[in-house]
Parts: C-alpha cells; sequence; structure tokens
C-alpha cells in the first residue's frame, strides 16, 4: 500500500521507457523507500513511501501495458517485455531494486521525510504538496467530493489532470469561493487548507451543495461535454451562480428547460461573440451579458474576472432566479 500523501501515477510512457531500459542494462536507479508496520495480531503492512513509480512502471512493462521507446533505447526500441529474449526477461526479473526500510515511526516525521526525498526528484504541484502536509477534515472532504462519478459526466479533468490531483485542487477552489466569496486565483488555498484544518464545521453543508448543484447541472445540460460549460473557467462560474441558490434547487421541469435552454444559448452567444473579429465587435448587437462575460474569459482566474463572468451570467439568468441578495461575490 501506500500512504495518502503520495502523489497518484503521474510517470510519462517516455519516463516509464527510460527506467526500463536502465534496469535493462543493469544501471542503479534511486532507492525505494519502504516502511513495515505490525499489527496487534502480527500481521505486517508494507507501505511505500518513496518509489510507487519506479515499482509501478516495472509491473506495467511485465504487463505489457508499455514498451520501450525507440528514440531512447537502440538496442530494445518499440519492444514490450514479450518481445525480449529469455535471457533478457531472466536478467530483468533477477534486477536487485536498492531498498531502505524505514522504522515503524509516526507519520509526521514520514511525511517530512517524503517531502525532503522528492525535493530534488520531480517537483510536487501546490496540490500534491496539501496531500503531503495536510490530513484534516478539509481534505479529506475535498478528495470524497473529487471521487465523485458525476464529475465523468461533465469531462472537466483530464486523466493527467486527475493524476496530478487539479481536480481536487479544483474542487477546493469551488468550496473555497461558496464558503468565502470569490477569490483572486489560488492566492489563499493554502491559507484556507490551514485554516480548516483543525476545525471544518461546514463539511456536510458543503458536500451537500456539490451534489444538487452539479446534480442540477447535469439534468439542465445533458450534453454539457459539447459545450464550454465543461471547461474549468466557464464551469467555475456556472456552479457558484447556482451554489448561491442552492435553497431553490432541485428546479421543476419547466425551470430547468428554460435553464438549460438558456445557458446552451449564451454559450453559443458567448462563444460566436469571441470569434468576432475586433472591428465586427464594435456593431455585434450583443447582449451587454454576453459581451461583459467574454471580456471576463481574460486572465480567467483574476478576482475581477470572475466577477464580471459571475454578475453576467447572474444577469442572465434573473428569469429564474433572483440575486439581488448577492453572497458569492
Amino acid at each position: 500500500m501506500h500512504p495518502p500523501f503520495q502523489r497518484n501515477p503521474v510517470w510519462t510512457d517516455k519516463q516509464n521507457s527510460f527506467l526500463i531500459d536502465s534496469i535493462l542494462k543493469g544501471y542503479p536507479i534511486p532507492e525505494i523507500y519502504l516502511q513495515e508496520k505490525v499489527d496487534a495480531d502480527g500481521k505486517t503492512i508494507t507501505i511505500v513511501v518513496d518509489g510507487q513509480q519506479r515499482i509501478r512502471s516495472f509491473l506495467r512493462f511485465i504487463a505489457n501495458e508499455y514498451s520501450i521507446d525507440e528514440t531512447q533505447s537502440v538496442r530494445w526500441g518499440g519492444m514490450s517485455f514479450n518481445d525480449l529474449s529469455e535471457d533478457e526477461r531472466i536478467a530483468f526479473f533477477k534486477y536487485k531494486f536498492v531498498i531502505r526500510v524505514l522504522p515503524d515511526i509516526d507519520e509526521d516525521e514520514i511525511r517530512n521525510i517524503f517531502q525532503r526525498i522528492n525535493r530534488n526528484n520531480v517537483a510536487l504541484n501546490q496540490q500534491e504538496l496539501r496531500q503531503s502536509t495536510y490530513r484534516g477534515e478539509f481534505i479529506q472532504s475535498m478528495n470524497y467530493i473529487a471521487d465523485k462519478s458525476y464529475w465523468d459526466d461533465i469531462g472537466l479533468f483530464t486523466p493527467q489532470k486527475i493524476r496530478r490531483m487539479l481536480d481536487v485542487e479544483f474542487v477546493s477552489e469551488l468550496a473555497i469561493a461558496y464558503l468565502n466569496g470569490l477569490q483572486n486565483k489560488k492566492q489563499k488555498l493554502d491559507y484556507y487548507y490551514a485554516l480548516y484544518e483543525q476545525d471544518y464545521l461546514e463539511r456536510e453543508q458543503v458536500e451537500r451543495v456539490f451534489d444538487k448543484v452539479v446534480g442540477e447541472i447535469i439534468q439542465a445540460i445533458p450534453n454539457i461535454k459539447k459545450t464550454r460549460w465543461s471547461n474549468m473557467v466557464d464551469f467555475y462560474t456556472l456552479f457558484l451562480t447556482l451554489a448561491e441558490k442552492e435553497d431553490s434547487l432541485p428546479l421543476n421541469a419547466e425551470q430547468r428547460l428554460l435553464l438549460g435552454n438558456t445557458l446552451i444559448d449564451f454559450a453559443e452567444e458567448v462563444t460566436r461573440y469571441q470569434k468576432t473579429s475586433a472591428a465586427d465587435k464594435k456593431y455585434s448587437g450583443k447582449n451587454d451579458n454576453v459581451i461583459n462575460y467574454a471580456s471576463g474569459i481574460r486572465n480567467s482566474s483574476d478576482l475581477g474576472s470572475r466577477r464580471v463572468r459571475l454578475t453576467s451570467l447572474q444577469a442572465e439568468l434573473s428569469e429564474i432566479f433572483n440575486f439581488n441578495n448577492n453572497s458569492i461575490n
């Protein structure tokens, strides 16, 4: 098993290939750090503190899940494990990994070791560092929400984003904006992670809001993957617009149909306006909501741009919702 602060698998096939070529050549590779824990029944649990990428790469190659990159190996380029000769496969299995077994020390020390080991390897992104730093209710909740199956219906997160935990980071941005108002870029994410580490009483409320709002969005726009609302920039605005009115959800069938049609039409108008030449924009005849929303896509994560998009979308949905008491903006 691996501890919760370990990153998700992030290596590309080129990185995997380079490691396998090194192993086949008998070259040394970085050592693997393990920790063994024994429970009261005498059962031993082995934890991979550092090295899961190397282990995963080794096992995936044996399972013929990828071949060696032709640009990285003259001898074995283009070959999978089954393409190796019998002697080469035997030598591969005989390769000796350098293993360092850590004592049964507490998790805080293990986290510190993990951070130090990786400081000089492939850089951890900010969310991966948060995974290695925090373990309270807030980060548990963010991971729980990010694992919800409904994100697959929206198509916000590529496999690479999920591997680097950027889905958890985006969910965190939405939750923090819902609780504390729009934020400028990601500047205060770490502040709120620290704030909620010891005391996060809003977990049940936030998880309920995500389920209600995302569920309503999917029902209103069944083909959301084909619209601009499946972009993170636009979804950020849409989610927070509806989150402010979560007490009005779920909508009835007539309201939901109106919401879906309005959002699809508005998205198409914004896209068309963006594609209009600068000269034609002056005479486009588009309504102010479209023009203002489109202007808020530039510098999309700036606080000012987020406010412009939010107020523009609120104005566009005023036939469905009353936004006189704006709390998120």
